[in-house]
C-alpha cells in the first residue's frame, strides 16, 4: 500500500488480481497510524517473506513508535510487514535522540510476529537489523563499500556514521510475541549533524558508490532482513552473533564507554570503562582489557 506513486513503482509490483484482504487491512492500519497522505494504492514486494507493505511519501509520526503502539495494543498483521517513508517527523534513534529524516535517505521499519521464537532469542533481534544492513550494503556495493557495526547499533563506513538501527520486542509465556525493527540509512544525503565524541562524523552512501541508490539499497535491505529472519527461526542466534562480530569495527580497538545519557564528555569526569576490546560476548556485552567485569551498556567512543 502506498501514497507515493513514484516510490511504489520503484519498489512494489502493482497488484492486479484481488489482494489478500487481511494484508490490505493491516497495511491500511499502519498507513493511518503513521499519517500517510492521499489515497493509498496496493502493491507487493517480490519476496514472499513480506505479506504486506506500506510506503508513504511523508510520515506524520515516527513509523517505529506507531508500529510499536499498534502491536502493544493488540494489532497483529497476517505476516511480516514493512513500512517505508520518504521523509517524516518525529523520527528518532536510541533514547529518543533526534534522527533527521531527509528525502533521498532510507527510513524503514518492520513488524514481525514470529510463530515460535523462544524468548531467550530476543537479544538476537537487537543484532538482526544491523547485520542485515551490513549484508545489504556489502551485496549492493559488491564488497567495495565495507560497512561495519559500531557497538551497539551504529552502521559506519570509513569511520563515518551512515545509519542506525532500533529494536523493540515483547515476550510472553516464553516466546517472542512481536518485534519492531527500525533502520535509518543516509543514502543520498549526509545530514548536517554537529560532531560529538560518540559520532565524530556522518556520511552518506552516495559519496562512496554511485550504484548505492535508494532503490537498490531498499530492495537489498528488505531481502537481507527476510534472509536473516528466516535464518534466526531456523538456526537460532549463532549465525547472527558470528556475523555481528565479523562486522564489528571495535574488536582490537581501544575504546571508552560513557553513561547512556551522555551527549558530551564535559559533564562526566571519567568513563565507566576504558580498554582494548577483546571480545563481544553472547549477550553483546564487551570484554575490555583491564576491566574486571563485562560492559553491558553505555555510549562508546573509539579512542584515537
Amino acid at each position: 500500500m502506498s501514497d507515493d506513486a513514484v516510490a511504489a513503482a520503484a519498489l512494489l509490483t502493482p497488484v492486479v488480481s484481488p489482494a489478500d484482504t487481511s494484508a490490505v487491512a493491516a497495511a491500511r492500519a499502519v498507513w493511518q497510524a503513521i499519517d500517510g497522505l492521499g489515497e493509498p494504492s496496493v502493491g507487493a514486494f517480490d519476496d514472499d517473506f513480506w505479506h504486506c507493505a506500506c510506503v508513504v511519501k511523508e510520515a506524520g509520526a515516527s513509523q517505529f513508535d506507531a508500529l510499536r503502539a499498534l502491536l502493544a495494543a493488540g494489532f497483529r498483521p497476517p505476516g511480516p510487514l514493512f513500512t517505508l517513508a520518504g521523509a517524516g517527523r518525529g523520527f528518532h534513534g536510541q533514547r529518543g535522540r533526534n534522527w533527521a529524516a531527509v528525502p533521498g535517505n532510507l527510513h524503514l521499519c518492520a513488524a514481525l510476529c514470529p510463530a515460535d521464537l523462544p524468548a531467550e532469542h530476543v537479544l538476537a533481534l537487537t543484532m538482526l537489523p544491523a547485520v542485515a544492513a551490513v549484508d545489504a550494503l556489502t551485496g549492493v556495493g559488491g564488497g567495495a563499500a565495507p560497512a561495519g557495526i559500531k557497538w551497539v547499533n551504529d552502521i559506519v563506513l570509513d569511520g563515518r556514521k551512515v545509519g542506525g538501527v532500533l529494536t523493540a520486542a515483547q515476550t510472553l509465556d516464553g516466546r517472542v510475541g512481536w518485534a519492531v525493527l527500525g533502520i535509518g540509512l543516509n543514502v543520498a544525503v549526509a545530514p548536517d549533524v554537529p560532531p560529538t565524541p560518540f559520532v565524530p562524523a556522518v556520511g552518506c552512501l552516495a559519496s562512496y558508490r554511485s550504484d548505492l541508490t535508494l532503490r537498490a539499497v531498499q530492495a537489498a535491505l528488505l531481502r537481507a532482513l527476510a534472509h536473516r529472519c528466516r535464518e534466526l527461526e531456523r538456526e537460532g542466534p549463532a549465525p547472527l552473533l558470528a556475523a555481528y562480530r565479523a562486522a564489528s569495527v571495535i574488536i582490537g580497538r581501544e575504546v571508552s564507554v560513557w553513561p547512556e545519557e551522555a551527549d558530551g564528555l564535559d559533564a562526566f569526569g571519567r568513563p565507566r570503562a576504558r580498554g582494548i576490546v577483546q571480545a563481544i560476548n553472547g549477550d553483546l556485552s564487551l570484554t575490555l582489557a583491564g576491566e574486571p567485569e563485562p560492559v553491558r551498556s553505555g555510549r562508546l567512543v573509539i579512542e584515537a
